[in-house]
């Protein structure tokens, strides 16, 4: 058995529900040694104490603990006012002097500039006594007996009164001031009071005031003399104050949160400052234009030329620049529209602003500075003061147009412009574009050919058959509707499978379809888009490579040093064939065989032997492949080899060498 305790914490949980805890019954335990039976616990209750203090718990009827109240903390007392100091004593009559039945009196004068007392004790002159300054409580005097006189010390000012005739300082308060009576000889000479309210310290010609009329005007009255008006700053004839406005050509602006700002370019916007630019709704050809409104840019925007742009990667870009995609087709870059000014300035003044790209003056040499633009309006140029006033939308379309022209190379602008595959903007040194979807590949270059450097993944779709010419498939055509192909639903006999794509032999070389059987003539009749007469998997341009090509690319690289990494076998070029070990693809069990271990790639050449079989290569490791011949209907992954200028098709019957066994059905 298993003994249950409640512990006094339990029950003081139970405590502030004012519940009685009773013990719970005891769990039966598990087949132990000499395992003992749980007496059932005890009740337990709580009591309150006779003098309301808290609780007494009981448990069994014996006391296990005590829980007292908290109580709250006394607030504290105010501090008492310190007692005042006793008073001093005073000072002892010093010893009759020789002459001191003589002694001279001690005195007080105001001085000249009503800021103290000066002392006087016979005709000498013994120190000076200061009236508080500065609003602030003076500090009290204090007396000290000296052997010959009094030391008296207010605010930390020293004054000695010598001993003539007796002396003495008596602690006096009247109207609420404190000082001290000095008496010599018995007779009163004045009361030193202490500082006060520094309300005391007005100059003999009355305080100075100034008054701020929240304008940038501030009137300042001293005493009696006429009032004089000071102005923070000027705009134009009228006073402003420049921590609240600012003044542009005579006419005062509020800051913005403490900030000026270029006026009808920029605006106050909830405290922050921000540019003034025209919306406008584009169609997506961006034929035409409908304006919007004036509004700030977001953190995603720029104000290009007075109109909302989003940036490109996040960044702005200039008057002459534009956003299109980089090499991979997907990431935003920055790219110039041309590099002859001339062709920007005239296109610019369609929508009434100049580039402020400059071309260089006649006969000037290369390095020389160039000469802003000659014309007047330049961009925002001249608007302060004015009414802003946004595009005209047939010149904005306009503008955008002869833009894009530049951009795509349909106008001649004297430069280089860079392919595009679809609206991507890609290298054409390093990759070629797939027309039929819009894909970008890799490519390398080994001995003087080009080859994929990443499988193909094209989706390819058998068209739609006519066979209404008869049974002969020779006269079959393809479907069209509205001048586009149509094609079928499913992919023909090729498969993605973890991100990949594999194909058949049949779907690598196009047969089974009919564009491949068709005629010249009759694929001329059909009139079709270019990306609609490719027959197999390949690109346009491009084949499956023939036995030959995959036996001396196999022979290369298993002699080169770093395998198909390094298939020019160079120290310094680094080929980078990219071999993925993605296995094959089971038609029947339809699931990937050999992943991670091998990789298949078909060729053209089929095996004359076996109409079943075709040459395929096989790679299991970077430098280490052997060309073999497999069954057809295995779906391999495809690297295809570009066409050379004026080459032959292929036969398609060639006879392929057969490697060391292939894959059978």
């Amino acid at each position: 058995m298993q003994y249950t305790k409640l512990s006094v914490a339990g029950c003081a949980a139970l405590m502030f529900g004012l519940l009685a805890c009773s013990g719970e019954d005891g769990k039966d335990g598990i087949n132990g040694v000499n395992g003992l039976n749980g007496a059932d616990g005890a009740s337990c209750e709580v009591k309150s104490l006779k003098d309301g203090s808290g609780y007494k718990i009981l448990c069994g009827g014996d006391s296990v603990g005590v829980l007292l109240n908290g109580k709250n903390g006394a607030t504290g007392k105010q501090g008492i006012t310190g007692a005042t100091g006793a008073k001093g004593d005073t000072g002892k009559t010093g010893a009759k002097g020789d002459k001191g039945d003589k002694g001279d009196g001690c005195s007080v004068a105001a001085l000249s500039d009503n800021s103290g007392y000066d002392v006087y004790c016979g005709a000498n002159k013994v120190g000076v006594i200061k009236n508080g300054t500065d609003g602030k409580d003076g500090d009290a005097c204090t007396t000290q007996a000296a052997d010959d006189g009094i030391v008296i010390n207010c605010g930390g000012t020293l004054t000695k009164l010598m001993n003539g005739i007796g002396c003495s300082g008596t602690t006096v308060n009247k109207d609420g001031r404190t000082g001290i009576e000095v008496a010599c000889g018995g007779t009163l000479v004045d009361t030193l009071w202490n500082g006060s309210n520094g309300s005391d310290g007005s100059s003999a010609t009355g305080s100075c005031t100034s008054v701020d009329d929240g304008k940038g005007v501030v009137t300042v009255t001293c005493g009696s003399d006429a009032p004089m008006k000071m102005f923070k700053a000027v705009c134009g004839a009228e006073p402003f104050d420049p921590e609240k406005k600012f003044c542009v050509l005579g006419k005062t602006y509020d800051l913005c949160e403490g900030k000026a700002y270029v006026v009808n370019r920029e605006f106050c916007n909830d405290g922050v400052v921000a540019e003034l630019c025209s919306e406008f709704k584009f169609n997506k050809t961006k034929t035409t234009a409908q304006f919007v409104t004036y509004r700030a840019t977001t953190k995603d925007e720029f104000c290009w030329n007075g109109i909302v742009t989003p940036k490109c990667g996040g960044q702005e870009f200039d008057e002459n620049e534009y956003c299109g995609k980089a090499y991979d087709g997907v990431t935003d870059s920055i790219y110039k529209y041309c590099d002859k000014p001339s062709k920007l300035e005239d296109i610019y003044d369609v929508i009434g602003l100049a580039s402020v790209v400059a071309e260089p003056e006649e006969g000037a040499e290369e390095g020389d500075a160039v000469a802003p633009s000659s014309s007047s309006q330049s961009f925002f140029g001249n608007l302060i003061g004015k009414p802003l006033t946004h595009y005209n939308e047939e010149k904005l379309v306009e503008f955008f147009t002869k833009l894009g022209n530049i951009q795509s190379g349909v106008t001649e602008c004297g430069i280089e412009t860079p392919e595009k595959c679809g609206s991507k903007v890609y290298n054409a040194k390093k990759q070629f574009c797939d027309i039929r979807d819009e894909r970008l590949y890799k490519f390398v270059t080994i001995d003087g050919r080009r080859w994929m450097a990443e499988n193909l993944a094209f989706e390819y779709k058998l068209p739609q058959i006519d066979s209404s010419e008869g049974s002969d498939p020779a006269l079959w055509s393809v479907v069209q509707v509205g001048g586009k192909v149509q094609y079928e639903k499913d992919a023909f006999e090729s498969f993605e499978k973890n991100g990949t794509r594999y194909y058949t032999w049949n779907a690598a070389m196009g047969n089974g379809d009919v564009r491949k059987i068709m005629s010249e003539d009759a694929i001329a009749a059909l009139k079709l888009n270019p990306k609609d007469e490719v027959v197999g998997a390949c690109p346009d341009g491009w084949r499956l490579p023939n036995s030959d090509e995959l036996n001396a690319l196999s022979l290369k690289a298993n002699a080169a040093e770093h395998g198909f990494e390094d298939l020019d076998d160079a120290e310094d070029v680094t080929v980078n064939f990219n071999v993925e070990f993605l296995g094959y693809y089971n038609v029947n069990t339809k699931d990937v065989v050999d992943a991670n271990e091998a990789a298949y790639f078909w060729s053209e050449t089929p095996v004359e032997e076996d109409e079943r079989q075709a040459v395929d290569l096989l790679v299991t490791g970077k430098d280490q492949s052997v060309v073999n011949t497999s069954n057809k209907v295995f779906a391999f992954t495809i690297r295809c080899i570009e066409n050379l200028p004026n080459e032959d098709e292929p036969e398609g019957g060639e006879g392929g060498q057969g490697g060391e066994g292939g894959l059978e059905p």
